[in-house]
C-alpha cells in the first residue's frame, strides 16, 4: 500500500507564509499526487488540479479542499482500517476563506495520521519526512 510523506505542520505553515503562498501551490500538487497514488485512481490529475488553481487565481482551491477533504475524511481512513471521524470538510472550506494555513494544517494532520497508521513494512513507502 502506498504511503505518503509525513510533513511537519509548523514547517508547512511557516513555508506558506514565508513564500507568500508559493509553497501552498506546491503542497496542493504533492498532496493531490499522494492521494491519487494511495487511492489508486487514474481519474485524479495533480497537474490539472494545479493549473486550475493557478488559472482561477486560487478560487478552484476551495473546490479542491472540498473534493479532497471528503476523500481524506471518509474514504482514506476506511481504506487503512481507521474509524472514519466526523467529516469536517465544510469547516475546512470556510476556514480557507479566512485563514488558509490553518486549513492546510488540519488537512495535513489528517493525512499524517493516515500515513502513520500504515505499517513501515509496506512495499511503496516514502521513508523520508519532508519538512
Amino acid at each position: 500500500m502506498y504511503k505518503g510523506t509525513v510533513r511537519s505542520i509548523p514547517m508547512i505553515v511557516v513555508l506558506i507564509i514565508v513564500t507568500c503562498g508559493i509553497y501552498y501551490i506546491y503542497w496542493i500538487y504533492k498532496t493531490t499526487e499522494e492521494i491519487k497514488n494511495f487511492m489508486e485512481r487514474e481519474d485524479i490529475n495533480p497537474t490539472l488540479e494545479l493549473i486550475l488553481s493557478i488559472v482561477t487565481c486560487g478560487l478552484y482551491t476551495f473546490y479542491w479542499i472540498y473534493k479532497y477533504g471528503k476523500m481524506v475524511n471518509t474514504e482514506m481512513p476506511k481504506k487503512v482500517g481507521m474509524e472514519s471521524s466526523e467529516d469536517n470538510t465544510i469547516l475546512l472550506v470556510i476556514l480557507a476563506l479566512f485563514i488558509s494555513p490553518v486549513t492546510v494544517a488540519i488537512f495535513q494532520d489528517k493525512l499524517n495520521n493516515i500515513w502513520n497508521s500504515i505499517g513501515d513494512n509496506s512495499d511503496n513507502t516514502t521513508s523520508n519526512i519532508e519538512s
